[in-house]
């Protein structure tokens, strides 16, 4: 068993090596977690005067009575969910799995109470194991006829529990619950940013200082007023007292487990924080805006695929280094913008994709991905593309694309329309392929970046459009492109980012010097309604 086990959780490591740097990371968090509990000198008990009668506290604070008809219905939901697992063969409670417990019964009814009294349209926990929380907020969801959850949870490292993932969870509460897939790290950032403001947040995932700390942080910034975050384990770490004497929550309590030990006392601990009305809400907050995109930028260059991506367009002269770290910045921003989508997204099109491993490194921001499928006359993916992805030729001057009306959620054409010389009947094709309320990441080498009109004014060729060493064939001006895909395409422009100057950088650019960057990227989406794109 023992090295069934090994095999199993060694094969999830290396198909996910930045997953694994931080399990084996959460490890050593922990370490240092219990020295410095020990060395404060007080259990974690004593550090937050644990609240005895802490749902008489919840209620007064949220201005409702006390009992409340919420709490009294708790007990047979909870008893209905442990028979729901028992029933489908798993192990329930105290190290149920991988050593971890579920859900805490007393965790359970304040998050229940929460559901019912806020009545949340946007709920975020992390953590889901076999969904004991998550059931209880979906029922809680489901009894107010109102709301939705993302999950964030990275699976166990052994295989054989993947299957019990979200086992609690039965079909008829899943319309109201998305899964997300992999570390907070890696998806909160992102998650937060597509859904723009939560109404409750649950921290249930790994219980280091570290990672508490990075996801009350992140949903804080992104709570509304009067939201809550519930937070399980705090006595594993000091995080949730440094975070509520830095945030200044208008009440915080904790309180104890009914089921399950401490890190290091017989009981467990779990606490909640209110955040004031007075407090700006996630619009406002320039700092959480840069926080989520400086997250996002770190998953993505930890990821193999980019690392990948930027090996493969390593390069010997100065100008084609320069050139390259324009590409790279271009497939990061790209590769971000899709990552803000990841909630709504899962079938994901590239259209003529110039680098193998940048289909991989897009289809990785996705929060559920499926089969990732690729337009292009010639067949150039490597094996590792070819396991995940399925290829289709594709006429893009005079054919029909062969997907049905409204099939992808995401669409990515990266540089390449620059060698179509029929673009707008292409793009009228991409658009028809696109779902309702799908999205459409373009990017183009810009004909009027600052380079190309210095070139102009001294008689020579612009880069963007090529003579005979080359296929550019058609060259966009920022404003004009825009133009056309807000009026005759019908998209809505969600963002459009500047990149470069060349040869000065190939970072990202401020806003006033968008339209001289040396590549432009559109964030665009589809009607919701679908409606049709104006006449040609």
């Amino acid at each position: 068993m023992r090295v069934g086990y090994t095999v199993r959780a060694a094969a999830v490591m290396l198909r996910h090596p930045g997953q694994g740097v931080e399990r084996v990371r959460g490890r050593w968090d922990r370490h240092w977690d219990r020295r410095e509990i020990v060395a404060s000198g007080q259990p974690a008990s004593a550090r937050y005067g644990v609240t005895e009668n802490w749902a008489q506290r919840l209620h007064a604070a949220l201005a409702v009575p006390w009992p409340c008809a919420a709490a009294a219905e708790f007990g047979q939901v909870w008893e209905r969910t442990e028979a729901d697992l028992t029933a489908a063969g798993a192990r329930i409670g105290i190290a149920s799995y991988g050593g971890w417990n579920d859900g805490d019964r007393a965790f359970g009814e304040a998050i229940w109470c929460l559901v019912a009294h806020l009545r949340p349209e946007t709920l975020v926990e992390t953590g889901v194991a076999h969904g004991l929380t998550s059931r209880v907020i979906l029922e809680g969801l489901e009894r107010n006829d109102h709301g939705h959850l993302w999950s964030v949870d990275l699976p166990a490292v052994d295989s054989a529990l993947h299957s019990e993932i979200g086992i609690a969870v039965p079909e008829d509460l899943r319309p109201r619950w998305s899964y997300v897939q992999g570390t907070a790290r890696e998806r909160l950032p992102g998650l937060l940013a597509e859904l723009g403001a939560i109404d409750l947040f649950v921290h249930d995932s790994l219980h280091t200082g570290r990672n508490q700390k990075f996801e009350l942080e992140s949903a804080w910034g992104a709570l509304r007023p009067g939201g809550v975050v519930v937070v399980d384990d705090i006595d594993h770490s000091l995080a949730f007292a440094a975070f509520a004497a830095a945030a200044g929550p208008r009440p915080w309590l904790a309180a104890r487990h009914v089921t399950g030990p401490g890190l290091m006392e017989p009981e467990g601990l779990w606490g909640l924080a209110i955040k004031s009305p007075s407090e700006p809400g996630p619009a406002g907050s320039a700092g959480q805006r840069r926080a989520v995109r400086a997250g996002g930028l770190r998953a993505i260059e930890a990821s193999p695929h980019y690392l990948a991506l930027r090996a493969s367009m390593s390069s010997s002269s100065p100008r084609d280094r320069r050139h390259s770290l324009i590409e790279l910045s271009v497939a990061r921003e790209i590769a971000l913008a899709i990552r803000g989508l990841a909630p709504a997204c899962g079938r994901l099109l590239e259209i003529q994709p110039p680098h193998g491993p940048e289909v991989l490194l897009f289809r990785e921001q996705l929060a559920r991905p499926q089969r990732t499928v690729i337009y292009d006359q010639v067949d150039r993916r490597d094996p590792d593309a070819k396991e995940v992805t399925e290829f289709q030729e594709a006429d893009l001057e005079t054919g029909r694309l062969p997907a049905p009306e409204g099939h992808f959620d995401v669409v990515v054409w990266n540089r390449e329309l620059v060698t179509v010389k029929n673009v707008m009947p292409a793009l009228r094709e991409v658009r028809r392929i696109i779902r309702p309320a799908g999205y459409l990441v373009l990017s183009v080498p810009n004909l009027a970046a600052a380079h190309n009109r210095l070139l102009l004014l001294a008689g020579r060729q612009p880069t963007t459009l090529h003579v005979s060493d080359g296929d550019h064939v058609r060259g966009f001006a920022v404003p004009a492109l825009t133009r056309a895909l807000e009026r005759d395409l019908g998209f809505s422009v969600e963002n459009i980012i500047g990149v470069g100057i060349a040869p000065v950088t190939g970072s990202l650019l401020p806003r006033p010097l968008r339209d001289l960057g040396h590549t432009a990227v559109w964030v665009l989406r589809k009607p919701v309604d679908g409606s049709p794109p104006a006449a040609a």
